[in-house]
């Protein structure tokens, strides 16, 4: 008989109403995986919808007080007690100070897990670094502010109530240890095969990502530049799947091979994509967590143009993908491969390879049982 454990998730990851994304996916996965091991029971919070809130959103100082917990807690507690839990696993690093009030109650009669998608501070560096320019003024003077506060949460929150993290990629697990967490274990992404009529159409290739998303943004964009400046992109379309209408038809405007097709549905989307040639990964920046699309393109059987940056996270023992370290590499590579029917049909056949070759939930779950114990 399974033991039973709490997983504590925002409810707009499980919402089966709402457009699917990469924290959904990450969320079903994780879902997935402690089913093999738990009767688990699924406890869902909100984020507050307060004016002080959305105007802490609004500045950007909202990491880790996305939630009214004190207001959850009766009701968490309930539940605890009700089924004799054990295990509590929190979805995603916000959630964090669930844990450090489940801990004030209950000590260690519960064991209390991470299922990390990316530290919070993982981004903000680069709201810091990066991206600094393109702030408003007032976001320049608080965001140096934001990034030690919230990496002092991070470390105060994995000392005092968290005894153990789920990373989902090896540099997040290395994360993990700096921040000082008490104990981590790597999930590396699983890819379910369920491909569809595929063509590979010479010269259109594709990406799927939230444009609002910078390293989504800013990596298709640069691609685009490197190919604009070759020059010989003749028969060349590149279709852009995803939300933000405004930037996916500025990039449209902007580079003529770039067809911007918005938001699609998984049948508009499997149907999309049967005559790509080639999925791009254009990942240049450690960025939070995983690209979940990788893990989509290859269930899809598509082949794939990506980085080894983009590839964290992911694990086969057999396959190879055509991989580069710039976008003007990637520029190369779509101009080369996307129009040689040879090549298409071979990272076909190595995308297969790689799904088979990729761990199983089944396989993750034995590994997991013996870190929790």
């Amino acid at each position: 008989m399974k033991k039973k454990a709490v997983f504590l998730t925002n409810n707009i990851y499980i919402d089966q109403s709402l457009n699917e994304g990469g924290v959904r996916l990450c969320t079903k996965e994780y879902i997935d995986l402690l089913s093999k091991l738990f009767d688990v029971s699924i406890f869902t919070v909100q984020n507050k919808t307060s004016l002080v809130y959305r105007i802490q959103v609004k500045l950007g100082i909202n990491q880790y007080s996305d939630f009214s917990v004190n207001l959850c807690m009766t009701e968490l507690n309930d539940l605890v007690t009700k089924n004799n839990i054990k295990f509590v696993f929190l979805n995603q690093s916000n959630t964090a100070k669930f844990g450090l009030a489940l801990k004030k109650f209950w000590g260690n009669k519960i064991s209390i897990f991470i299922c990390s998608h990316g530290n919070e501070s993982g981004d903000l560096l680069h709201s810091v670094t990066r991206f600094n320019n393109t702030l408003p003024i007032f976001q320049k003077i608080l965001a140096n502010w934001t990034l030690g506060r919230t990496i002092r949460s991070e470390v105060r929150q994995r000392a005092n109530g968290i005894d153990g993290v789920l990373a989902v990629s090896e540099v997040e697990f290395q994360i993990e240890n700096w921040l000082g967490a008490k104990k981590v274990f790597l999930v590396p992404r699983t890819i379910t095969m369920d491909a569809k009529f595929f063509n590979g159409t010479l010269g259109i290739v594709g990406f799927i990502g939230d444009l609002s998303h910078a390293p989504n943004y800013q990596g298709i964009k640069s691609v685009c530049d490197e190919i604009l400046a070759i020059g010989n992109y003749e028969g060349l379309s590149l279709r852009i799947v995803g939300s933000s209408k405004d930037w996916g038809m500025a990039l449209q405007r902007n580079y003529p091979f770039v067809n911007y097709l918005g938001y699609l549905k998984n049948e508009e989307l499997e149907k999309e994509c049967e005559s790509w040639s080639f999925f791009l990964n254009p990942v240049f920046y450690y960025s939070r967590g995983v690209s979940t699309k990788l893990a989509k393109a290859l269930g899809m059987g598509l082949p794939v143009i990506t980085t080894s940056i983009g590839n964290r996270g992911y694990k086969w023992s057999k396959g190879t993908l055509p991989m580069v370290h710039s976008p003007k590499e990637m520029a190369n590579a779509i101009l080369e491969l996307a129009f040689d029917i040879g090549q298409i049909n071979y990272y076909r056949s190595q995308v297969i390879e790689i799904v088979n070759s990729s761990p199983t939930h089944q396989e993750l779950a034995g590994q997991l049982e013996d870190f929790i114990s």
